[in-house]
């Protein structure tokens, strides 16, 4: 999926664009020199302030006689207003980035409950750097829905090594009973299941109002960009092609969360 890059110094002009919009006008002109085709899916991030904070979101892009525009779903508008009347002010702060670009640096240290093979510095001496904070979910509730019982117990195990509540469901008719039954903070999803679909339970969930915000990260070997941008279309929040890295989805993961939590405040 393609980035479009806002750059907003004045945070005020921000707050007045996505905290006061005018009625069913979710939608932004591009910046200057990009491109989009019409009915594209793109990533809009979004650098706020004099603090440089920045966020995202996906938009879906619309071309006509007036101009190339990107319009946003409104749970993502009203996440973005949230932000900029929260996190965009605070100085020192970690960036707010989406999932879809918060990739962990090569060399940057690995959370304590997934760390791997260490790299080796000169004469096979380990570099020395301080320990990362680690991870914690503090008892968030995470359904992981899945039709393969290897995958599901693996993402289980290591979502609960990082204090996470996992429950798992092998269909998106067992998830959809899950859901409606009890509180969850945040789906991982598969594509491919027995007769309902990942993207249908997706369209699903943001067709019921006690759901519609639930956020959803799509775990899956599609790998194809027309499969990504058709996720993104159907409610997801974030995609992520098997096999994966462990740190990285763990990331994405808590990056869900911290918007979620912010939004709702």
């Amino acid at each position: 999926m393609r980035s479009v890059l806002y750059r907003f110094p004045d945070l005020r002009q921000f707050e007045r664009i996505v905290c006061d919009p005018e009625e069913g006008d979710l939608e932004l002109g591009l910046p200057v020199g990009e491109v989009v085709a019409d009915g594209e899916w793109v990533l809009a991030l979004f650098e706020l302030g004099e603090h440089r904070r920045a966020t995202s979101a996906a938009a879906c892009a619309s071309v006509s006689p007036e101009g190339a525009r990107l319009t946003f779903e409104p749970r993502d508008w009203r996440r973005l207003a949230h932000f900029a009347r929260t996190e965009a002010t605070r100085p020192g702060s970690i960036p707010d980035t989406d999932g879809a670009t918060l990739l962990r640096p090569a060399d940057a240290p690995r959370p304590a409950a997934w760390a791997g093979v260490q790299s080796k510095g000169p004469a096979g001496r380990t570099p020395s750097r301080p320990a990362p904070p680690r991870l914690r979910g503090n008892g968030s509730r995470v359904l992981v829905v899945d039709d393969d019982p290897d995958i599901r117990e693996m993402v289980s195990t290591m979502l609960e090594a990082v204090e996470l509540v996992v429950v798992t469901a092998a269909s998106a008719e067992d998830a959809l009973e899950h859901l409606r039954r009890a509180p969850f903070d945040l789906v991982v999803l598969d594509w491919n299941l027995p007769r309902m679909s990942g993207t249908d339970l997706c369209r699903a969930l943001r067709q019921e109002p006690a759901l519609r915000d639930l956020p959803v990260l799509f775990l899956t070997a599609n790998a194809s960009s027309q499969d990504m941008v058709y996720a993104f279309a159907c409610g997801a929040d974030d995609y992520m092609v098997k096999p994966f890295r462990a740190p990285e989805l763990g990331a994405r993961i808590f990056s869900l969360l911290r918007r979620a939590r912010r939004s709702e405040r």
